[in-house]
């Protein structure tokens, strides 16, 4: 399988924040040298350093650890590529945090690109055990209560995942792809009963025969497979020039 990762092309998005983080950060720690250096000579101006200093540091560490700490937009693309890249040949493409402009249901973390189709994947990390029913979800709260009827619902929202690609291939001049959504369990804590669901569920324990079950019939050309991949990859890089260019302009 053939991994693509357009999110890298955005990572220089995150520079501007990053070099203002360690300049507090540097700013704060001298600070506090200044405050030490001056060895009490001004006991006011060397409280306001010292303050000025604790500040700087405290400030410049929490955006720090913002920017660089683990967050869904970066973890939700790498457990899917260990979820899937193992399960399917070099004639599938698996695009990670594609950079498309699809609003409906969750986020998109990943689109699976292949013979059988196109995939729009969204990452769930559900901690329990819980049952599809066609398009019925329930969770398991325990003898007393029995099972409970979700609060949201991973189906419709792969199903207008599926739907937002699917109008966004369109607009870009590709017609008639097919597209579906899917919902991907990546960790073995997230137990999901299948009960004949209508939309596809992918597990860590299911994996291989999703892979299987997908890949009977041939849906897409190898043309069709290439044109949509170029298309991405071609929104990211839209994508990614329009966000560094407004963050240009906002620059003092």
């Amino acid at each position: 399988m053939r991994v693509i990762r357009p999110a890298g092309l955005a990572s220089r998005i995150r520079r501007r924040p990053l070099i203002l983080a360690t300049s507090m950060l540097a700013t704060g720690v001298l600070g506090v040298e200044m405050a030490v250096m001056s060895g009490g000579s001004a006991v006011a101006a060397t409280g306001v350093m010292a303050s000025a200093g604790a500040v700087g540091i405290g400030v410049g560490f929490a955006w720090l650890v913002r920017i660089l700490g683990p967050n869904r937009r970066r973890t939700a693309p790498e457990l899917l590529e260990s979820m899937l890249v193992g399960a399917f040949g070099d004639d599938y493409t698996l695009i990670l945090a594609p950079q498309l402009p699809v609003r409906e249901g969750r986020r998109l973390d990943g689109l699976l690109v292949g013979p059988a189709g196109i995939r729009a994947l969204t990452v769930r990390d559900w901690d329990g055990t819980y049952r599809v029913r066609g398009r019925g979800w329930t969770f398991d709260a325990g003898r007393r209560r029995g099972w409970i009827e979700c609060r949201t619902n991973p189906s419709f929202d792969a199903v207008r995942l599926g739907e937002g690609v699917m109008r966004w291939a369109t607009s870009a001049g590709l017609q008639n792809l097919p597209v579906r959504g899917a919902v991907a369990f990546p960790f073995r804590h997230s137990r999901i009963v299948l009960e004949e669901p209508e939309d596809e569920i992918v597990t860590a324990d299911n994996v291989p025969w999703w892979a299987n079950s997908i890949g009977r019939v041939r849906r897409l050309d190898p043309a069709s497979h290439a044109a949509f991949v170029a298309a991405v990859m071609d929104a990211a890089e839209t994508s990614t020039s329009a966000t560094l260019s407004g963050a240009a302009a906002g620059q003092p």
